[in-house]
């Protein structure tokens, strides 16, 4: 075997092993984003029956899915356009308008609005600013700031994540790093798009189980060119 033929197959074995690695760490990733979304499903379905606290003073903190109920003020000129939310096939945004609660500032979740027509602004109007807010409380993981969305300067402002840090310098206040997702019986929701009314746990496994498929095939190349190797 040539010199050139040594260092290509060396080289493709580095490669292997590389892309195996990479696939039981796909396999891993989807199994725990599996365990996660069932410990959500199952926070859900304890805490959504449940009669909401009444709160006069808002926690730093609350557990996913704790129903709340809190009076205060919304501020409909600062509000929020959550992009690319999908709800019965249709694209759209959930409405996120903050609240003034004691001097903090609360993001609520008002619902869903359809966002088809990109060339105009939903009809998100407020009809009382002065009003009570019941719904169960969630943490949205903060995702990456997109150039163009650091340059929006318009209200209200569209938004790929809800990145609490970047919402909290565009309102000049500190916001408090949860919200509070309205139920649809109430004066100023709107369409309730459910967070974790199914469980698709089963989905992230079958992920798991694919990336796993995808190392053991690996694996397997990598011991046929070993054996070539050494035969040659």
């Amino acid at each position: 075997m040539t010199n050139r033929k040594i260092i290509m197959r060396f080289v493709g074995i580095i490669s292997l092993a590389f892309l195996v690695i990479l696939c039981l760490y796909l396999s891993k990733w989807q199994i725990d984003r599996g365990n996660e979304k069932d410990l959500l499903y199952n926070s859900y379905q304890q805490n959504i029956s449940l009669q909401p606290q009444v709160v006069e003073s808002l926690s730093e903190y609350y557990n996913n899915f704790t129903k709340i109920k809190v009076s205060g003020v919304l501020l409909p000129e600062n509000q929020f356009l959550l992009d690319n939310k999908v709800f019965k096939r249709k694209a759209g945004y959930d409405v996120i308008t903050p609240m003034l609660v004691n001097d903090k500032i609360l993001l609520v979740n008002r619902g869903w609005v359809d966002g088809n027509n990109r060339l105009t602004i939903p009809d998100i109007d407020i009809t009382t600013i002065n009003t009570e807010v019941e719904g169960y409380t969630y943490v949205y993981k903060e995702g990456f700031l997109l150039d163009d969305e650091s340059k929006n300067i318009n209200w209200p402002r569209l938004i790929q994540s809800v990145n609490i840090k970047e919402i909290s310098e565009a309102l000049d206040k500190e916001v408090l790093p949860y919200l509070i997702i309205m139920n649809t019986t109430q004066t100023n929701s709107l369409q309730l798009r459910e967070i974790h009314q199914k469980n698709d746990k089963l989905k992230h496994y079958m992920y798991a189980g694919q990336w796993f498929i995808f190392s053991v095939i690996g694996f397997i190349l990598i011991i046929v060119l070993l054996k070539r190797t050494k035969d040659e």
